[in-house]
């Protein structure tokens, strides 16, 4: 590779790709350690200006919202059927209120076989659980689609292709099995999400 075409290279990859550009920098830059370290900081401030403009720091560096560690039971409703709206207006799956709340719990029923329980800490949730027990594909896709809401809800700096990777590390992307017992867990953020299934019976856990 000549001279020059290293150069571009590693400007470029500075530009766009900071971390893969550095690592060129280190590995094949001919400027000396000033000039380098120049370079790095145009391109980064460059990087910077440009994914402001353009929007895109929240998905590079984390949105606020997505960082966020408290909720209480009427802020999730109103996230959740938020996310519902804007990403499956179609389905019309909302929390209606009032919640049925004792203290310490909440819980709403979507159906005669899906029902959200929630756990309180104080004011705030610390976990959320969907007991399922899917009798019908329509059925399995309802809770596939409630699980990913509340993964929306609870993370919403993922994206589409985030949020079915969660639902692939949880075996879940085409529907709930109905046989078998089995566990699987993964976390996004601040968040645990879990799933445990014995014999057509499936508890969707998500803990803060």
């Amino acid at each position: 590779m000549t001279s020059y075409i290293k150069i571009a290279a590693m400007i470029t990859l500075c530009i766009f790709i900071p971390p893969l550009g550095w690592w060129f920098m280190y590995k094949y830059s001919t400027f000396d350690r000033r000039t380098n370290f120049i370079l790095a900081t145009a391109c980064l401030a460059f990087f910077i200006h440009a994914n402001m403009t353009a929007g895109n720091m929240h998905n590079i560096l984390g949105s606020k919202e997505g960082l966020e560690q408290t909720m209480t039971p009427e802020q999730f409703r109103e996230k959740f059927n938020a996310a519902s709206r804007k990403l499956a207006s179609n389905l019309g799956i909302e929390i209606a209120a009032p919640f049925v709340i004792d203290g310490k719990n909440f819980e709403y029923e979507f159906s005669p076989r899906l029902k959200l329980v929630g756990t309180v800490d104080g004011e705030n949730i610390s976990a959320l659980k969907i007991f399922a027990q899917p009798e019908t594909k329509d059925e399995s896709f309802q809770v596939i689609n409630v699980f990913g809401l509340i993964i929306a809800t609870l993370n919403p700096e993922l994206d589409v292709e985030d949020r079915s990777e969660v639902l692939r590390d949880l075996r879940l992307l085409k529907e709930v099995s109905t046989e078998g017992t089995y566990d699987w867990s993964t976390t996004r953020g601040h968040v645990k999400y879990s799933v445990h299934s014995d014999r057509g019976k499936s508890i969707f856990t998500a803990e803060l």
